[in-house]
């Protein structure tokens, strides 16, 4: 069966100092470029996985082939190498013999250190409405930009609806976009004021799928990102989980704000659960909240957030009806400060096995972190299947730890070549360092949720980056 991956690459950008390219993707300044990390996740080798890019005019550019990747192993494809025009801004379609995952990089790393992640979205997760709980229009400095693919054979109109105070409710629609190709919604075009904050709906006359890049705006040169992909009908639930919440914690502050947004149909409170340090546990409840609005839950915020220093992870429930959320992460103490954002997980879809595309263990000064969250009823123990490349040269390890981690909360995997953290490694293999490539994440009786946190760390011959942060939401199986 051929599988087939939507990889929305809304900056597939080629050359450098090009003006026109923020201007085109909604980003300030220049140098904005992707690569696109593809795990075969299926239990044969992948003969072929093809990558194709798409313009926004419809026009399809072949960006090669990798062939005989293993199972359980990845695929890099880099923009630089297709044949696409300077300023190209467009999306991809991927496709595969095998099933597979992938994570998309947005970084202008030739002229700045800003960076984000976000998850490909697979051809059976696309539908005609997509939602995004988060939206900015130079709120406290900062814009949100969407980008919006057909995941139809055919062409199709698009409308983006925006509402936020101020502003109320402003629309823009796309008509005739073709087949593959993927549009730029900027909320100044829909008449978004300047100050808005609030959340977008977006439907079509097909299947379509979306991501979200959050930039600073009106700066000549981007210092940070974060990324996310677009919610559909199968993200939402009456309970939510999110891997990763935080205030205060270490020398940079950082500190999560959770962006729940009401899709249940009628106004409902909504209630999180905290659980942080090694089982403590905190739980706050919203006012009443609007069919379609959001309320942030502030890690910082005496009343709906966590005690400073606090690390842990959040379960997030309507009193009556669905919910979608979107955490984001900022380190306060840092100028430029890091900041990324991630997907929260519906417990429908929370299985004992996820697998990461892309992980980096001191890797050209950038190491991941790996935060698995147990939302099962009763304890339980994982096991990481770590197959990447340091150099031409294939590396591997299986690590599992002795701790098994509490219901409801979770465990960071961090520099495990080292043994570093959790606490109990066995399986390190010293020879991951300076190594990347995916995980397969597997739990031994409880299901569990994953996201990875990508960091800028030095060490063992490399040195630290200095890009952003960035992270993305791991697949479940």
């Amino acid at each position: 069966m051929k599988k087939t991956l939507l990889i929305l690459s809304a900056l597939l950008v080629l050359a450098l100092g090009v003006s026109l390219v923020g201007a085109q993707s909604g980003l300030p300044g220049s140098g904005w470029e992707t690569g696109q990390q593809i795990q075969n996740i299926g239990a044969s080798q992948a003969d072929a996985i093809a990558f194709v890019a798409v313009a926004q005019n419809g026009t399809e550019t072949n960006c090669g082939t990798a062939t005989n990747v293993a199972a359980g192993a990845s695929a890099n494809f880099l923009t630089g190498n297709c044949a696409i025009p300077a300023g190209f801004v467009g999306s991809a379609i991927v496709s595969s013999d095998q099933p597979i995952a992938a994570i998309v990089n947005v970084n202008n790393r030739t002229v700045g250190n800003a960076a984000g992640q976000y998850k490909g979205t697979d051809s059976s997760d696309v539908a005609m409405e997509v939602n995004f709980p988060l939206v900015k229009n130079n709120f406290v400095g900062r814009t949100s930009t969407f980008y919006i693919q057909n995941a139809s054979d055919g062409p199709v109109n698009i409308e983006a609806t925006f509402v936020t105070s101020p502003g109320g409710t402003n629309t823009e629609t796309y008509n005739n976009v073709p087949a593959g190709a993927m549009v730029v919604v900027i909320p100044a075009d829909a008449g978004v004021p300047s100050g808005g904050l609030g959340s977008l709906n977006v439907t079509a006359t097909g299947n379509i799928a979306g991501a979200v890049l959050e930039s600073e705006h009106g700066v000549t040169t981007g210092n940070n990102l974060q990324a996310a992909r677009g919610f559909t009908a199968g993200d939402a639930a009456p309970t939510i989980y999110c891997p990763l919440v935080r205030n205060g914690h270490t020398n940079r502050n950082q500190t999560t704000g959770i962006q729940v947004q009401n899709v249940s149909g009628a106004a409902q409170t909504i209630t999180v659960t905290y659980s942080y340090n090694n089982g403590q546990t905190k739980v706050v409840t919203s006012p009443s909240v609007a069919n379609g609005a959001s309320f942030t839950f502030f890690g910082a915020d005496a009343t709906y957030g966590l005690p400073t220093g606090a690390l842990g992870s959040a379960k997030v429930e309507g009193q009556s009806g669905n919910v979608i959320a979107i955490v984001n992460d900022r380190g306060f103490a840092l100028n430029p400060s890091p900041v990324t954002a991630y997907a929260c997980f519906p417990e429908t879809q929370a299985t004992q096995e996820v697998v990461v595309p892309l992980y980096k263990e001191y890797f050209f000064g950038n190491t991941s972190g790996i935060q698995v969250q147990n939302v099962g009823d009763g304890p339980t123990t994982v096991t990481l299947v770590y197959q990447g490349m340091k150099g031409n040269t294939a590396v591997s390890a299986t690590v599992s730890h002795s701790t098994p981690i509490p219901a409801g909360q979770s465990a960071t995997f961090f520099g495990v070549s080292q043994g570093t953290s959790p606490a109990g490694i066995t399986g390190v293999n010293a020879n991951l360092v300076n190594s990347f490539g995916g995980i397969t994440i597997t739990s031994n009786n409880e299901n569990i949720v994953v996201i990875a946190n990508e960091s800028s760390f030095g060490g063992f011959g490399t040195t630290a980056s200095g890009q952003d942060t960035k992270n993305f939401e791991g697949f479940n199986q």
